[in-house]
């Protein structure tokens, strides 16, 4: 369910009965709930009062927020990873990038359809820029803002193809690995601000 909702199965606004979710899964009402509990406080699922669960909404305003939200946390963990990082940190950080490169954006190289398989480097790969920053709980929260994040990329690439974010991605691993912290923060952030753009031009 959580990776139907990121990857824009289970739209945004739609409300998510038990007894069609109960189908889909293959699961029953109390696992179901005690999942929908756990995407609620992800912020993928709301839950109204006496009407049910429902998949978050999406709003310009919402990923405006989510994006400034993201670039206030990865500027401060992406400096103190940096500073504190040792071989292994690059190692992984190369490892996550080329990990990244090897799989397609897109299924058969179509914008219109997402490729499942590309969420989980990606997210490792972002991971990978902070993982020396010595904070447990920076990296949890910046795990969860990119799920939230790439809720709304995978609803942009229905509509808008951004063709630069490898070389973006390149960009800043080899600002990383130069430990050129402030070349490596301007290219995470313009990325960042860049993907919202994308987004924002997708929701109009």
């Amino acid at each position: 369910m959580r990776s139907d909702i990121l990857l824009g199965e289970l739209r945004p606004g739609s409300k998510l009965r038990l007894s069609s979710l109960a189908r889909s899964y293959d699961a029953g009402a109390i696992p179901l709930r005690e999942a929908l509990n756990r995407l609620s406080t992800e912020q993928l699922v709301s839950q109204h009062d006496r009407r049910g669960f429902y998949v978050c909404d999406v709003s310009k305003e919402d990923v405006v927020d989510l994006t400034q939200t993201r670039c206030w946390l990865y500027e401060g963990a992406l400096r103190e990873s940096i500073a504190r990082g040792d071989g292994a940190w690059e190692d992984e950080l190369v490892l996550s990038f080329y990990r990244l490169g090897e799989v397609s954006r897109y299924e058969n190289d179509d914008p219109s359809r997402v490729n499942p398989a590309w969420t989980d480097p990606h997210r490792r790969f972002h991971t990978a820029l902070i993982a020396a920053c010595g904070s447990k709980r920076t990296i949890a929260i910046s795990e969860n803002l990119f799920d939230q994040a790439e809720r709304y990329r995978n609803l942009a690439r229905l509509k808008h193809y951004k063709a630069s974010v490898h070389e973006e991605h390149r960009s800043i691993m080899e600002a990383a690995l130069r430990r050129d912290s402030d070349a490596a923060v301007k290219e995470l952030l313009d990325h960042l601000k860049a993907t919202c753009e994308t987004v924002v031009k997708a929701l109009r």
